[in-house]
This record gives structure tokens, sequence and C-alpha cells, in this order.
């Protein structure tokens, strides 16, 4: 319990399909109507079916999950696919001794509130056979193998027996719960000739719709040629024309088991786990000719259908326009502003510190692969917070476990707060939380929402690897790989730069050239890695030459062992020439003294000066320097060697 609150956690996918949503929005309901419990429901809109790179991405969102806040722990798995993943996060639970309750699903160790599919499936068979007089049936079931599949089928059988009807191995299609497989199984009942059945008995509405669609194809009406009937109530089956007989769970009642289980929990702490089953409520329609058509209302329905659907394409543009005012400007900064703009209210968009370390300008070995380990990392960092009284967290760090800084004052008025991945493919960006929103097209919203945010962000990182990499390659060009000051090419691009700027001013320049003495010396007789360091530290008197805050000088490596030095002077360039040179041989003379080496570093040198509209080109300045250094090196071999 945090501040005399019950944190229940809530994993899932696909809230946006059912049969997740219903469940999701009801238990949100339940939960408000409670004062003392919040809801922190982690999600991704992917199924995770597939191991794929993007599906791995998104499950990285439950690896987040802080068990010690945790006082319950609520799992809807929706597929075979998930199911290693959630026993994972009810093993984490069961370590950290919080409680499990699984939705619709069996597993041990944990609580589970299931429905009770048989007795609702066994009905709708009852119903064909002694209402309509159905004496030929063929089943339509889910997945071979399956249990959900095999309980519906045995259900069948066993209603046909007590009839003294038998379900033929070869009345049972299998169209894997939805509607391609479907169809193919349909295509092969009409392949093997023979006539209709009475009636069609699927095992969900999904696949009783694709069989209503294969028979229109064939010419066939339902129910006046043959009776379709379904399971589950999809919420798009109130759009389908005829309406289908078929079984409906009550998931407000789910939610009610729920919340009551939950205050078991809490309340009597150690308490054993136990199953609670639930019902199926059938509902006998039009596709069975219970009811008549209501052509009005199917109607009003699709009326409906087409509005939500022109709403979402009306937010699809909207997202488009937030993509594009983002790409039109890729960086962190700009996409902060967008993201604020476009967001949901109270929503917090939150990036990993290694997406926020990537736009660190002393970062030299920025990589996209670094978030690639398939975990959140322990810091995270608030890039935008949406809310009506300020932003007055954006852009702190905070420890991930702690899910934003301000958790509990997120809930203050509110019950639900989603936490959403944001990924691209398996390289994880961050996550974004806002308050739950009930309504169905704030649920597309927020998934047309989450893929654009994920878009969007990663672009931006390409962007910035981008500019890093052109940053890098501009560097390896235009400086000298073993002394990293520039070569001959920076240093004739940025001389020709600083000229351009300078043209019309009455400025003057300075060029040094310098060559090291005793070097094939140094090679011969200690070898070519102190030949290296030898020219290293003359680099590195070079640079360190120069005055604080003196960014004007150009030093650069020509080649071998000469170096050229060029700078455009504000003021008198004779002045500051021979500053510089004292400079050197102060900065040489301490090298030379730490760095332990068994020799010296000496240098032949000579300075230049000239008027900048004197200057017709650079190599002459060039060359009048050289020649100053050679009368130097002259000088310097008529002198016993210093080494």
């Amino acid at each position: 319990m945090t501040d005399n609150c019950y944190i229940l956690g809530f994993c899932c996918t696909t809230m946006q399909k059912e049969p997740v949503k219903p469940v999701v929005e009801c238990l949100v309901d339940e939960v408000a109507a409670r004062e003392n419990y919040r809801l922190l429901l982690f999600h991704c809109f992917e199924d995770l079916y597939y191991d794929t790179p993007s599906n791995r991405g998104a499950e990285t969102i439950y690896e987040m999950i802080n068990y010690d806040m945790l006082d319950v722990m609520l799992i809807m798995q929706t597929n075979e696919m998930q199911k290693e993943l959630f026993n994972k996060i009810a093993k984490r639970c069961n370590e950290h001794n919080v409680p499990v309750i699984y939705i619709d699903e069996h597993c041990e160790n944990a609580f589970c509130v299931n429905f009770g599919y048989g007795n609702a499936f066994g009905e709708i068979v009852e119903h064909v056979i002694t209402e309509h007089d159905c004496k030929r049936i063929i089943h339509m079931a889910g997945t071979k193998g399956n249990d959900f599949a095999q309980t519906r089928i045995d259900s069948c059988a066993e209603v046909m027996a007590k009839h003294g009807l038998t379900l033929r191995e070869e009345d049972i299609y299998y169209g894997d719960f939805w509607d391609v497989p479907t169809y193919d199984a349909m295509d092969k009942f009409f392949a093997t000739g023979e006539p209709l059945p009475d009636a069609f008995v699927c095992a969900n509405d999904s696949m009783a719709m694709a069989v209503c669609l294969k028979l229109a194809e064939k010419g066939y009406n339902v129910p006046e040629d043959v009776i379709v009937t379904g399971f589950d109530g999809m919420e798009i089956e109130k759009y389908h024309d005829p309406r289908l007989t078929t079984a409906v769970r009550d998931n407000v009642a789910l939610a009610g088991a729920l919340v009551e289980l939950v205050e078991e929990i809490v309340t009597h702490p150690g308490i054993e786990p136990y199953d609670v089953v639930l019902d199926y409520s059938p509902v006998f329609s039009e596709s069975c000719g219970c009811t008549e058509r209501d052509v009005l209302k199917s109607g009003q329905s699709l009326t409906q259908y087409v509005r939500n659907y022109a709403y979402a394409r009306v937010y699809e543009e909207h997202m488009n326009d937030m993509g594009n005012q983002i790409s039109a400007n890729p960086t962190l900064d700009n996409a902060r502003e967008v993201l604020r703009k476009f967001s949901f209210e109270c929503t917090r968009v939150c990036i990993t510190d290694e997406y926020y370390r990537y736009f660190s300008e002393d970062d030299d070995n920025k990589t996209i692969e670094e978030s690639r380990s398939g975990k959140y990392p322990e810091k995270m960092h608030l890039l935008v917070e949406c809310i009506n009284e300020g932003r007055q967290h954006e852009g702190e760090s905070f420890p991930t476990s702690q899910v934003l800084p301000n958790l509990m004052d997120v809930f203050d008025g509110k019950h639900t707060l989603l936490v959403v991945p944001l990924h691209s493919q398996e390289s994880i960006i961050g996550y974004y939380t806002c308050i739950y929103m009930s309504m169905d097209l704030c649920k597309d919203q927020m998934y047309t929402y989450t893929m654009m945010a994920n878009q969007c962000l990663e672009n931006v990182r390409t962007h910035e690897h981008m500019r890093f990499l052109n940053k890098k390659m501009e560097f390896m060009f235009t400086h000298d790989h073993l002394t990293k000051i520039y070569n001959r090419y920076g240093f004739y691009k940025n001389f020709k730069e600083d000229f351009a700027e300078f043209t019309d001013s009455n400025k003057d320049v300075f060029i040094v050239s310098i060559d090291l003495n005793d070097m094939k010396y140094i090679n011969d007789n200690f070898g070519h890695h102190a030949g290296d360091e030898a020219l290293r530290i003359t680099a590195n008197a070079l640079t360190g030459a120069a005055e604080k805050g003196d960014t004007e000088i150009i030093c650069s490596r020509f080649g071998g062992d000469e170096f050229v030095v060029a700078k455009i002077c504000s003021g008198d360039a004779k002045e500051q020439a021979e500053r510089y040179r004292q400079n050197f041989d102060s900065v040489l003379a301490g090298l030379n003294s730490t760095s332990g080496n068994p020799y010296t570093v000496n240098v032949s040198i000579g300075i230049y000066c000239a008027s900048l509209s004197s200057v017709d080109t650079i190599d002459e300045l060039i060359e009048l320097a050289d020649r100053l250094m050679y009368n130097d090196k002259a000088r310097h071999k008529r002198q016993p060697r210093n080494i």
C-alpha cells in the first residue's frame, strides 16, 4: 500500500481490440468506484504473436515493472505465444510476494477468474437442435489442439449425442479463430460437394462472419438456407448483417469479480489461490431466425461505424502533421515542443538515459546499438510533460523504478495510468504514460500516436547519428590521424574560411613553419613508435602555445615531420607571433621534461609576418616561412646533437 492506496498492476496487450478492450474498460470503471485503488496498466499495442524485432522491443515494457510497489498483479493473456512472457511475470510476482490474478487463463500459484465456455456453447447447440430442428451440424472449430477449441468441440458433441446425433470427424473444420483460415476451411467444405448442413456452429464470431461471407459468395442466405452461430459477442458483430446468434460474456460482472477478489486478497494476506468461474450468456438473434432483421438499426450502426472511421482518418492526418513538423527540424528540442503540442492531456513522454545522452556533444562513441539490450536502464528522463498545472518536472532524470518522478501526484483525482513502450524495432526509446481514456476513438488515437511517436523519435535519433557520423567523417578528412591537429587539407580549408571572413579588413597574418630535428636518429635508435610520440609532443606544444581563448590559430601537420601554423591577427602580428614562439618554447620544454623519454624533441622554426591585404596566396607565405625554418635548421646542424 502506498499513500493509503492499493496499487494494482495489469499486464495485457492489444487494448485497442477485443477481448481486452471491454475488460479494461469495465475494470477501470470498477477501480474508479473505489477510492483506495490505483491501477498501473502496462500495455503494448502489438499482440506479440510472432518473434519479430518489433515485438521484442514492445515486450520490454514489462521488464520495467517495479514489483515492490504493487499489491496485486492482474494478467490477461490473449494467445499462446504470450504464455512464456506472462508466466515469467507471474514468477517474478511470486518472488516479490505479489499475488497474481489471471484473467481467462489458468496458472499455477495464481488466482484465476475464468469463463465457463462449455455451458453457454452447449446452450447454443441445444437451441439450434430443439428450436430449429437442426439434424446435421458442421462445427467450425478454432485451432487444432487448443484447449479452448477442444472445449467447444466436446460441448457440441455432447449435446448432439444427447439428441441421438453424431458430430463426425469430417464435420469438424478448423478456422484457427480468425477469418482467413476460415475462408480456406469453407473452400474445402464446398470442394467436397456435400449439401449444406442445417447449421454451421462456429467457435467464435470472427469465424461465423467469415462463414456468412463465403455463403453469400455462393448465393446462399442466412438463416433462410442455413443457420450460422458464433460465440464471444465481438463488438464488430453489431455491424454485421444478419446479427449473429452468439454468446456474450458479462464484462461488468468480470470486472466486479476481479475487484472483489482483489479485496479478498489484500484483506486476507496469505490466502491460498483459487478459481472463480463465470458464465457466458447466449443471445439468440437473426442468424438463426429467432429475431427479424432490423434494417433501420443496422443502418444506424453502420453510420456510426463509418463516422468513427472518418474520425480516425482525420486523426491520422493530425498525426502525419506531427511527423512532418518533427521531420522538418529533427532535433530533440523541437521533438519535445511538437510532442507536447500533439500529446493527450496528462501525457508524460519518458526517454531512456542512453537515448538522452545520445544528444550530448561530449559523447564521442554514439551508437544506435546501445539501447538494444532488451531491458530498460536504471535511469529515465522526462522529455515531455503535458499537464494543466505546468511542466515542473520536465527535463528531470529519475529512477525507472518510480515510473514517473511524481507517480502518486499523477494519480491525484485519477485512478488508472497507462504505460506504453516507445521503441523502434527492438531498440528501446522509452515509454509514455497517460490517464486512461475510455472512449473507443481514444484507443485508436493512442495507437496511432504511439506508432508516430516511435517513428519520429527514432528519426530524430537517426538524424543525430548521421550528424555525428558526418562530423566524424569531416574530422577524419581534415585532421591528422596521429596528432589530431589539422592535416594539409584541413589547414587550407580553415585558412580559406578565415581569409574570406577578413578580406575587407586591414589585418595581418603570421605563418609558422616547423620541422623536427633529428627525426631519423629518433626512429633509428628508439623505434618508429618513439618517432610518433615525438610528432605528438610537437603537435601538443603547437596547440598548447595558443593563448587562452584564442581559437583563431590553425595548427596543422603538413606531412612527415613538417608542421605549419597560421593566424590572422587583430593587432600587431609580429608581437603576437613572438609571444606564440615564446609560449611554444616553454610548452615544448615542459613536455620534454615530463615525458620520461630517452630523447629530447627539438625543432627548427621559421615565422613570417605580412599584411593580409598584400597576400595573394597562402603558399607564398608558407614558402617564406619555410626559408626561415631552413635557415634555423642549418644552424641546428652546425651544433652538437643534444639528445
